[in-house]
């Protein structure tokens, strides 16, 4: 049975049928899509397994949209009764017994971004990673927007781009983030793929390591010989997912020289090559810190290269870029301690980088929902380099073993570890165990659906603490 969800459809053939779509959650993607395809003329019902109290935000999205909402356990058997198409959101495993009913039944199954990719008239740029895609796609957005073309910014950032197909163009350029969620069923690529790294994360929703790396693989595996791969070649994972592939391969790297691409060489500097090098602007022109910025904006740049962006534009867009918020944000600095919130690093891989990029001793605050992935690497890192961890949520006592046993094989290590109720309560013990010339790192290396709304909630609510505390210490 096939999961790639990608059917010949226009949309035309919504006009007068009946549509379920599977999942309402905040209703980003599916108040979107509801909208969409109610101005095609579908019947359109949406369901969800939770009940209607714990929905509001995806209910207050669709307003006055008129679809029908079949809500609580038994929702899916009344709302897949007798549907002709059925759509599926990011997040809802394409193996789950809802979906494979519908496949079972012959019904046509679809997702918002696989429809978009066949209807949209714009060439596409997509961006994943593990780590690194929403500011590689930010960086890519300000570079593409000193072009010739109108830039539309979606997927897993922004809106639900399907909502706004009828204003796109065939002389715009469409800039889409997009999760392993939204590729794993995929039939088709975009026109210039970028891929940032490939780690390990969402294990509990792929099941495997094996299943996360072909999701993200989609992202190339139906692009053409006039399409252009942006491969990140100091990641072995990611150049083997290029095999087999029929676009154009444009490798960057922070030690390698390709020949065709962008690298930092030994000044310093970022070089594009496409046949011969050509300097783009130095490394500490940047104005966000961390060896894998340089790398984020060496992708961002043979992109924007691809889509036709002249480099001495491509270069005035990095130099003015500030970053992303809470994505190593620098929040206060007070009696020598910097406070950075980093709320966004959701696995271990992404700490580790946050660790990399301060020169400072840090106290990182972690926890929260763990998705399968290991931990020992992140803190055999923590007990050489760092001066305290602080321990929330959920995954506390899966790091705090993991920290245990990183202690036992380092020997005596001199890393404080604490619990903390709240985040409220680490940013208290935080303060208490950091001195004058550290940094204090909110970087979770988890998710954050166990106390928060979502990891920029996370993050917001981290930024408020440190500015109460920094604004109501002596000065």
């Amino acid at each position: 049975m096939s999961l790639i969800f990608d059917a010949e459809v226009d949309r035309e053939d919504f006009r007068g049928r009946r549509v379920t779509i599977v999942g309402l959650g905040k209703g980003r993607t599916s108040a979107g899509l509801a909208r969409f395809l109610v101005g095609c003329g579908a019947d359109v019902t949406i369901t969800d397994a939770k009940p209607r109290e714990a929905l509001g935000e995806g209910i207050a999205r669709l307003g006055d949209t008129p679809a029908r909402l079949i809500l609580g356990p038994s929702s899916d058997d009344e709302a897949l009764a007798d549907p002709d198409f059925v759509f599926v959101i990011p997040g809802v495993r394409p193996r789950s017994a809802t979906i494979l009913r519908a496949l079972q039944r012959s019904v046509p199954v679809l997702t918002e971004i696989g429809l978009f990719l066949r209807l949209c008239p714009a060439p596409i740029v997509g961006v994943t990673g593990t780590k690194g895609k929403t500011t590689t796609t930010t960086m890519l957005e300000q570079i593409l927007a000193r072009g010739a073309r109108r830039v539309v910014t979606g997927g897993n950032i922004g809106w639900s781009v399907i909502d706004g197909l009828a204003t796109i163009t065939k002389d715009d350029v469409v800039l889409l983030e997009l999760s392993s969620f939204q590729l794993e069923t995929l039939g088709r690529s975009p026109h210039v793929a970028v891929i940032t790294n490939v780690t390990e994360d969402h294990i509990d929703h792929h099941g495997t390591r094996e299943a996360y790396i072909e999701a993200k693989r989609s992202i190339l595996a139906w692009q053409g010989t006039k399409d252009v791969a942006v491969l990140n070649l100091d990641d072995p994972t990611v150049v083997a997912m290029h095999t087999g592939c029929a676009s154009e391969a444009r490798g960057y790297s922070l030690t390698l020289r390709p020949k065709r691409g962008g690298y930092l060489d030994g000044s310093g500097t970022l070089v594009l090559c496409d046949g011969s090098p050509r300097p783009l602007l130095r490394a500490d022109e940047l104005r966000v810190p961390g060896r894998h910025n340089v790398a984020n904006a060496l992708a961002a740049a043979i992109a924007g290269g691809a889509m036709g962006v002249p480099p001495e534009r491509i270069a005035d867009a990095l130099r003015t870029f500030e970053g992303v918020g809470r994505r190593t944000e620098r929040v206060a600095e007070r009696d020598g301690v910097l406070w950075v919130n980093d709320s966004a690093a959701t696995n271990p891989t992404a700490t580790l980088a946050a660790l990399d990029t301060f020169d400072r001793p840090a106290v990182v605050i972690l926890g929260g929902v763990a998705k399968g992935t290991d931990f020992g690497p992140l803190a055999h890192a923590l007990v050489r380099r760092a001066r305290g961890a602080v321990l929330i949520g959920q995954a506390a006592e899966e790091i705090a073993a993991a920290l245990d046993a990183a202690h036992t094989g380092a020997g005596a290590g001199g890393l404080a570890v604490r619990r903390a109720a709240t985040l409220a309560e680490a940013v208290a013990v935080s303060r208490e165990l950091a001195t004058p010339g550290d940094v204090v790192l909110l970087s979770p290396a988890c998710a954050s659906f166990d106390m928060f709304r979502s990891a920029d909630d996370r993050g917001d609510r981290f930024t408020a603490l440190v500015r109460e505390l920094v604004e109501g210490a002596p000065a």
